[in-house]
Protein backbone atom coordinates (compact mmCIF):
# COMPACT_ATOMS: atom_id res chain seq x y z
CA UNK A 1 0.00 0.00 0.00
CA UNK A 2 0.89 3.24 -0.88
CA UNK A 3 1.13 5.08 2.96
CA UNK A 4 3.46 8.49 1.32
CA UNK A 5 1.77 9.49 -2.19
CA UNK A 6 -1.80 9.69 -3.14
CA UNK A 7 -3.95 7.30 -2.36
CA UNK A 8 -4.27 3.92 -5.08
CA UNK A 9 -7.12 2.85 -5.88
CA UNK A 10 -8.56 -0.70 -7.08
CA UNK A 11 -11.85 -1.38 -8.76
CA UNK A 12 -13.02 -4.78 -9.68
CA UNK A 13 -14.15 -5.76 -13.22
CA UNK A 14 -17.77 -5.22 -12.41
CA UNK A 15 -17.14 -1.43 -10.45
CA UNK A 16 -17.34 -0.08 -13.89
CA UNK A 17 -19.62 3.39 -13.55
CA UNK A 18 -17.42 3.22 -9.95
CA UNK A 19 -14.28 3.58 -11.65
CA UNK A 20 -15.47 5.87 -14.62
CA UNK A 21 -16.37 8.56 -11.88
CA UNK A 22 -12.83 7.74 -9.55
CA UNK A 23 -10.79 8.40 -12.26
CA UNK A 24 -11.74 11.86 -12.69
CA UNK A 25 -10.44 12.14 -8.82
CA UNK A 26 -7.29 12.30 -10.59
CA UNK A 27 -6.05 9.74 -8.25
CA UNK A 28 -3.84 6.21 -8.76
CA UNK A 29 -4.95 3.19 -9.51
CA UNK A 30 -3.88 -0.48 -9.48
CA UNK A 31 -4.63 -4.21 -10.34
CA UNK A 32 -3.70 -5.56 -7.54
CA UNK A 33 -6.07 -5.77 -4.36
CA UNK A 34 -2.98 -5.91 -2.46
CA UNK A 35 -0.96 -2.37 -3.52
CA UNK A 36 -4.15 -0.62 -3.10
CA UNK A 37 -5.02 1.94 -0.14
CA UNK A 38 -9.14 1.57 -1.41
CA UNK A 39 -10.44 -1.17 -2.91
CA UNK A 40 -14.01 -1.04 -4.71
CA UNK A 41 -15.59 -3.53 -4.74
CA UNK A 42 -18.99 -5.37 -6.36
CA UNK A 43 -18.17 -8.58 -6.71
CA UNK A 44 -15.90 -10.98 -4.74
CA UNK A 45 -15.10 -8.83 -1.89
CA UNK A 46 -16.39 -11.31 1.39
CA UNK A 47 -13.03 -13.15 0.87
CA UNK A 48 -10.87 -10.62 1.72
CA UNK A 49 -12.97 -8.89 4.11
CA UNK A 50 -10.89 -10.70 6.58
CA UNK A 51 -7.73 -10.28 4.72
CA UNK A 52 -6.74 -6.51 4.78
CA UNK A 53 -3.41 -5.11 5.67
CA UNK A 54 -3.33 -2.94 8.20
CA UNK A 55 -5.73 -0.17 7.25
CA UNK A 56 -6.60 -0.73 4.18
CA UNK A 57 -9.82 0.38 3.07
CA UNK A 58 -12.70 -1.37 1.79
CA UNK A 59 -15.84 -0.84 0.30
CA UNK A 60 -18.03 -2.84 2.40
CA UNK A 61 -18.83 -3.67 5.92
CA UNK A 62 -18.68 -7.42 7.04
CA UNK A 63 -22.12 -7.81 8.74
CA UNK A 64 -23.65 -5.41 6.29
CA UNK A 65 -26.45 -8.05 5.29
CA UNK A 66 -28.27 -6.92 8.78
CA UNK A 67 -29.01 -3.66 6.61
CA UNK A 68 -29.73 -4.88 3.24
CA UNK A 69 -31.50 -8.12 3.61
CA UNK A 70 -34.89 -7.35 4.60
CA UNK A 71 -36.11 -9.81 7.31
CA UNK A 72 -33.10 -9.06 9.35
CA UNK A 73 -33.30 -5.46 9.15
CA UNK A 74 -37.03 -5.52 10.17
CA UNK A 75 -35.90 -8.00 13.00
CA UNK A 76 -33.32 -5.46 14.27
CA UNK A 77 -35.55 -2.47 14.13
CA UNK A 78 -38.34 -4.25 16.12
CA UNK A 79 -35.95 -5.26 19.02
CA UNK A 80 -34.46 -2.17 18.99
CA UNK A 81 -38.08 -0.24 18.83
CA UNK A 82 -39.16 -2.54 22.09
CA UNK A 83 -36.36 -1.35 24.04
CA UNK A 84 -37.40 2.59 23.25
CA UNK A 85 -39.67 5.06 25.29
CA UNK A 86 -42.62 5.89 23.91
CA UNK A 87 -41.96 9.61 23.82
CA UNK A 88 -39.09 8.81 21.47
CA UNK A 89 -39.15 7.94 17.38
CA UNK A 90 -41.07 4.62 16.97
CA UNK A 91 -40.78 1.86 14.14
CA UNK A 92 -44.78 2.27 13.70
CA UNK A 93 -43.30 6.23 12.61
CA UNK A 94 -41.00 4.97 10.18
CA UNK A 95 -42.20 1.89 8.00
CA UNK A 96 -45.71 -0.21 7.72
CA UNK A 97 -46.83 -2.94 9.56
CA UNK A 98 -44.14 -5.81 8.22
CA UNK A 99 -43.80 -9.94 9.39
CA UNK A 100 -40.81 -11.51 8.57
CA UNK A 101 -42.12 -15.18 7.19
CA UNK A 102 -38.87 -16.82 7.81
CA UNK A 103 -39.87 -16.76 11.70
CA UNK A 104 -42.40 -19.06 12.56
CA UNK A 105 -44.18 -16.59 15.41
CA UNK A 106 -43.79 -13.82 12.86
CA UNK A 107 -45.33 -15.96 10.59
CA UNK A 108 -48.08 -16.98 12.66
CA UNK A 109 -48.83 -13.65 14.33
CA UNK A 110 -49.41 -12.61 10.60
CA UNK A 111 -51.83 -15.19 10.20
CA UNK A 112 -53.75 -14.68 13.59
CA UNK A 113 -54.22 -10.83 11.98
CA UNK A 114 -56.07 -12.15 8.78
CA UNK A 115 -59.67 -11.30 8.39
CA UNK A 116 -62.01 -14.05 7.78
CA UNK A 117 -63.09 -13.02 4.59
CA UNK A 118 -60.58 -11.55 2.18
CA UNK A 119 -60.93 -7.92 1.25
CA UNK A 120 -59.55 -5.55 -1.68
CA UNK A 121 -59.01 -3.50 1.05
CA UNK A 122 -56.64 -5.36 3.28
CA UNK A 123 -53.71 -5.23 0.50
CA UNK A 124 -50.10 -6.23 1.39
CA UNK A 125 -47.07 -6.32 -0.04
CA UNK A 126 -44.91 -9.39 -0.72
CA UNK A 127 -41.14 -9.15 -1.31
CA UNK A 128 -38.37 -11.77 -1.19
CA UNK A 129 -35.98 -10.75 2.02
CA UNK A 130 -32.77 -10.86 0.19
CA UNK A 131 -33.57 -9.61 -3.62
CA UNK A 132 -33.14 -5.91 -5.16
CA UNK A 133 -34.80 -4.56 -8.31
CA UNK A 134 -38.42 -5.07 -7.96
CA UNK A 135 -37.66 -9.04 -8.58
CA UNK A 136 -40.04 -11.37 -7.03
CA UNK A 137 -41.99 -8.52 -5.51
CA UNK A 138 -46.21 -9.33 -5.43
CA UNK A 139 -49.37 -7.23 -4.24
CA UNK A 140 -52.29 -8.66 -3.22
CA UNK A 141 -55.21 -9.28 -0.90
CA UNK A 142 -55.41 -12.80 -1.54
CA UNK A 143 -53.29 -13.34 1.51
CA UNK A 144 -55.15 -16.39 2.62
CA UNK A 145 -52.84 -18.39 -0.37
CA UNK A 146 -49.94 -17.29 1.52
CA UNK A 147 -51.06 -18.91 4.98
CA UNK A 148 -52.19 -22.10 2.87
CA UNK A 149 -48.90 -22.34 1.61
CA UNK A 150 -46.81 -21.75 4.48
CA UNK A 151 -49.16 -24.54 6.48
CA UNK A 152 -47.98 -27.08 4.00
CA UNK A 153 -45.32 -25.77 2.02
CA UNK A 154 -44.16 -29.75 1.21
CA UNK A 155 -47.21 -29.54 -1.09
CA UNK A 156 -46.40 -26.77 -2.84
CA UNK A 157 -42.85 -27.41 -3.13
CA UNK A 158 -41.81 -24.48 -1.03
CA UNK A 159 -38.90 -24.31 1.24
CA UNK A 160 -39.66 -21.56 3.94
CA UNK A 161 -36.32 -20.94 5.21
CA UNK A 162 -34.17 -21.04 1.72
CA UNK A 163 -37.09 -18.52 0.46
CA UNK A 164 -37.48 -16.34 2.70
CA UNK A 165 -39.90 -13.38 2.46
CA UNK A 166 -41.43 -10.52 4.38
CA UNK A 167 -44.73 -8.93 3.76
CA UNK A 168 -45.63 -5.55 4.76
CA UNK A 169 -48.54 -3.84 4.44
CA UNK A 170 -49.20 -1.64 0.83
CA UNK A 171 -49.46 2.05 0.93
CA UNK A 172 -52.60 2.49 -0.91
CA UNK A 173 -52.21 6.51 -0.81
CA UNK A 174 -49.03 7.42 -2.25
CA UNK A 175 -48.07 10.47 -3.17
CA UNK A 176 -48.92 10.97 -6.44
CA UNK A 177 -46.92 12.79 -9.14
CA UNK A 178 -48.82 13.67 -12.30
CA UNK A 179 -51.06 10.67 -11.13
CA UNK A 180 -48.17 8.41 -11.01
CA UNK A 181 -47.01 6.63 -7.83
CA UNK A 182 -43.47 7.35 -6.88
CA UNK A 183 -40.49 6.76 -4.63
CA UNK A 184 -37.30 8.30 -3.36
CA UNK A 185 -34.19 6.91 -3.21
CA UNK A 186 -31.62 8.74 -0.49
CA UNK A 187 -27.88 7.87 -0.84
CA UNK A 188 -25.61 7.28 2.85
CA UNK A 189 -22.77 6.66 3.92
CA UNK A 190 -21.30 4.63 6.95
CA UNK A 191 -17.64 6.56 7.00
CA UNK A 192 -16.25 4.70 10.30
CA UNK A 193 -17.87 2.08 12.55
CA UNK A 194 -15.28 3.53 15.71
CA UNK A 195 -16.43 6.24 15.93
CA UNK A 196 -19.77 6.11 14.45
CA UNK A 197 -19.72 8.22 11.66
CA UNK A 198 -22.57 8.21 9.54
CA UNK A 199 -23.72 10.54 6.31
CA UNK A 200 -26.90 11.50 3.62
CA UNK A 201 -26.19 12.65 0.71
CA UNK A 202 -28.25 16.20 0.45
CA UNK A 203 -30.27 15.41 -3.03
CA UNK A 204 -31.61 12.24 -4.28
CA UNK A 205 -33.43 10.98 -6.68
CA UNK A 206 -37.19 10.59 -7.48
CA UNK A 207 -38.58 7.48 -9.41
CA UNK A 208 -42.25 7.76 -10.84
CA UNK A 209 -44.49 4.61 -12.19
CA UNK A 210 -45.28 4.78 -16.07
CA UNK A 211 -48.95 4.35 -15.79
CA UNK A 212 -51.28 6.07 -13.54
CA UNK A 213 -51.88 5.06 -10.11
CA UNK A 214 -55.52 2.95 -9.51
CA UNK A 215 -55.67 0.32 -6.70
CA UNK A 216 -56.91 -2.64 -9.07
CA UNK A 217 -54.84 -4.79 -11.63
CA UNK A 218 -52.25 -5.25 -8.71
CA UNK A 219 -49.94 -7.29 -11.19
CA UNK A 220 -49.21 -4.78 -13.54
CA UNK A 221 -45.69 -3.49 -12.30
CA UNK A 222 -46.40 -0.50 -14.50
CA UNK A 223 -49.31 0.90 -11.55
CA UNK A 224 -47.96 -0.58 -8.72
CA UNK A 225 -44.08 -1.41 -8.35
CA UNK A 226 -41.54 1.86 -8.82
CA UNK A 227 -38.76 0.46 -9.67
CA UNK A 228 -36.56 1.56 -12.85
CA UNK A 229 -35.83 -1.84 -13.69
CA UNK A 230 -39.10 -3.18 -13.61
CA UNK A 231 -40.81 -0.79 -15.53
CA UNK A 232 -38.26 -1.28 -18.47
CA UNK A 233 -39.10 -5.27 -18.77
CA UNK A 234 -42.40 -4.82 -18.99
CA UNK A 235 -43.65 -5.54 -22.30
CA UNK A 236 -45.45 -2.35 -22.15
CA UNK A 237 -43.44 0.09 -21.16
CA UNK A 238 -42.83 3.38 -23.41
CA UNK A 239 -39.50 4.74 -23.10
CA UNK A 240 -40.51 8.17 -24.20
CA UNK A 241 -41.80 8.63 -20.13
CA UNK A 242 -39.67 10.41 -18.13
CA UNK A 243 -39.36 7.76 -14.84
CA UNK A 244 -36.86 10.47 -12.76
CA UNK A 245 -37.30 13.88 -10.89
CA UNK A 246 -34.82 15.61 -8.89
CA UNK A 247 -35.61 16.48 -5.41
CA UNK A 248 -36.40 19.86 -6.53
CA UNK A 249 -38.79 18.72 -9.05
CA UNK A 250 -40.45 17.08 -6.34
CA UNK A 251 -40.36 20.15 -4.13
CA UNK A 252 -42.02 22.55 -7.24
CA UNK A 253 -44.43 19.89 -7.29
CA UNK A 254 -45.66 19.74 -4.02
CA UNK A 255 -45.73 23.37 -3.31
CA UNK A 256 -47.69 24.35 -6.36
CA UNK A 257 -50.01 21.75 -5.65
CA UNK A 258 -50.33 23.09 -2.67
CA UNK A 259 -49.59 19.93 -0.19
CA UNK A 260 -46.34 21.64 1.73
CA UNK A 261 -44.89 25.15 2.11
CA UNK A 262 -41.80 26.07 0.86
CA UNK A 263 -38.80 24.80 1.50
CA UNK A 264 -40.48 21.61 1.67
CA UNK A 265 -37.14 19.44 1.37
CA UNK A 266 -34.99 21.67 3.77
CA UNK A 267 -37.16 22.20 6.65
CA UNK A 268 -39.38 18.60 6.52
CA UNK A 269 -38.26 15.80 4.33
CA UNK A 270 -34.55 16.10 5.41
CA UNK A 271 -34.72 15.64 9.03
CA UNK A 272 -37.39 13.73 9.10
CA UNK A 273 -34.86 10.95 6.76
CA UNK A 274 -31.97 11.72 9.21
CA UNK A 275 -33.82 10.60 11.89
CA UNK A 276 -35.28 7.58 10.40
CA UNK A 277 -31.63 6.54 9.36
CA UNK A 278 -30.33 7.32 12.61
CA UNK A 279 -32.97 5.11 14.19
CA UNK A 280 -31.55 2.20 11.77
CA UNK A 281 -28.22 2.71 12.67
CA UNK A 282 -29.04 2.31 16.13
CA UNK A 283 -30.55 -0.31 16.04
CA UNK A 284 -28.05 -2.83 13.76
CA UNK A 285 -24.66 -0.92 15.41
CA UNK A 286 -23.80 -3.83 17.54
CA UNK A 287 -23.47 -6.21 14.35
CA UNK A 288 -22.24 -3.76 12.10
CA UNK A 289 -19.54 -2.94 14.71
CA UNK A 290 -18.23 -6.67 14.97
CA UNK A 291 -15.24 -6.10 12.20
CA UNK A 292 -11.99 -7.89 11.87
CA UNK A 293 -9.11 -6.50 13.56
CA UNK A 294 -7.31 -5.28 10.23
CA UNK A 295 -8.19 -3.20 7.89
CA UNK A 296 -10.83 -0.55 7.96
CA UNK A 297 -14.68 -0.88 6.19
CA UNK A 298 -17.08 1.59 5.25
CA UNK A 299 -20.39 1.21 3.21
CA UNK A 300 -22.12 3.63 0.90
CA UNK A 301 -25.84 2.68 0.89
CA UNK A 302 -29.29 3.18 -0.70
CA UNK A 303 -32.62 3.65 0.83
CA UNK A 304 -36.09 3.82 -0.34
CA UNK A 305 -38.77 5.70 0.99
CA UNK A 306 -42.82 6.37 -0.07
CA UNK A 307 -44.31 9.37 0.89
CA UNK A 308 -48.23 9.11 0.99
CA UNK A 309 -50.65 11.77 0.27
CA UNK A 310 -49.78 13.69 3.63
CA UNK A 311 -46.43 13.74 2.73
CA UNK A 312 -45.14 11.62 5.26
CA UNK A 313 -42.11 9.38 4.58
CA UNK A 314 -42.36 5.41 4.91
CA UNK A 315 -38.64 3.94 4.84
CA UNK A 316 -39.36 0.45 2.58
CA UNK A 317 -35.82 -1.16 2.44
CA UNK A 318 -32.06 -0.63 2.12
CA UNK A 319 -29.45 -1.14 -0.67
CA UNK A 320 -26.38 -1.79 -1.22
CA UNK A 321 -24.10 -1.13 -4.30
CA UNK A 322 -27.17 1.77 -5.12
CA UNK A 323 -28.03 2.07 -8.65
CA UNK A 324 -24.80 4.13 -9.71
CA UNK A 325 -25.34 4.19 -12.92
CA UNK A 326 -25.54 7.70 -14.61
CA UNK A 327 -27.36 6.96 -17.98
CA UNK A 328 -30.34 9.58 -17.35
CA UNK A 329 -30.21 13.67 -16.30
CA UNK A 330 -31.23 12.92 -13.27
CA UNK A 331 -28.78 10.61 -11.86
CA UNK A 332 -25.93 12.09 -13.58
CA UNK A 333 -26.34 15.41 -11.61
CA UNK A 334 -26.76 13.25 -8.50
CA UNK A 335 -24.69 9.93 -8.81
CA UNK A 336 -21.21 11.29 -9.85
CA UNK A 337 -20.32 13.82 -7.96
CA UNK A 338 -22.26 11.68 -4.68
CA UNK A 339 -19.53 8.55 -5.30
CA UNK A 340 -16.72 11.21 -5.71
CA UNK A 341 -17.45 12.88 -2.24
CA UNK A 342 -18.26 9.67 -0.53
CA UNK A 343 -14.77 8.25 -1.48
CA UNK A 344 -12.97 11.03 -0.48
CA UNK A 345 -14.62 11.23 2.96
CA UNK A 346 -13.66 7.50 3.52
CA UNK A 347 -9.95 8.43 2.37
CA UNK A 348 -9.82 11.19 4.14
CA UNK A 349 -10.75 9.29 7.35
CA UNK A 350 -8.61 6.37 6.76
CA UNK A 351 -5.56 9.12 6.71
CA UNK A 352 -6.80 10.48 9.83
CA UNK A 353 -6.79 7.40 11.71
CA UNK A 354 -3.47 6.32 10.28
CA UNK A 355 -1.96 9.26 11.59
CA UNK A 356 -4.16 9.16 15.09
CA UNK A 357 -5.53 12.89 14.25
CA UNK A 358 -8.96 13.72 15.56
CA UNK A 359 -12.53 13.18 13.34
CA UNK A 360 -14.52 15.52 14.91
CA UNK A 361 -14.40 17.87 11.52
CA UNK A 362 -13.82 16.62 8.14
CA UNK A 363 -12.70 18.96 5.61
CA UNK A 364 -13.94 16.67 2.46
CA UNK A 365 -17.88 16.96 3.40
CA UNK A 366 -19.12 19.22 1.46
CA UNK A 367 -22.74 18.04 0.00
CA UNK A 368 -23.12 14.81 2.73
CA UNK A 369 -24.70 16.46 5.70
CA UNK A 370 -23.94 14.46 8.65
CA UNK A 371 -26.32 11.93 10.49
CA UNK A 372 -24.22 10.43 13.28
CA UNK A 373 -21.29 11.81 14.37
CA UNK A 374 -19.76 10.31 17.70
CA UNK A 375 -16.14 11.47 17.08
Amino acid sequence: MNRTNSPTLYCDPQSVHAKKIFEELGLPFTDSCADADLLWMRKGYRQLQFRLSESQLLNHIPNERVLIDKAHLMRHLKAFDRGRSKQALSLSQIAQETYCLDDPSEREAFFEQLPEAEDESNLWILKPADASRGIGVVVSWRVHAIRDVYRDPAKHGFDPVSERFVIQRYIKNPLLLNDRKSELRIYWLVASLRPLLVLMYEEGTVRLNSLPFKLADFDNTLIHITNVHQQKIHPDYDPSLVLKWTFSDLEKYVVGAGAAGPHFIEAALKPTLKRYLAFVVDATRDDLAAVPATGLHFGLYGADVILDDALHPWLTEVQINPGLSFDDPVKMRVVPEMLREAAMIALEVQARKRRGDALTRLESVRRFEWVVNEA
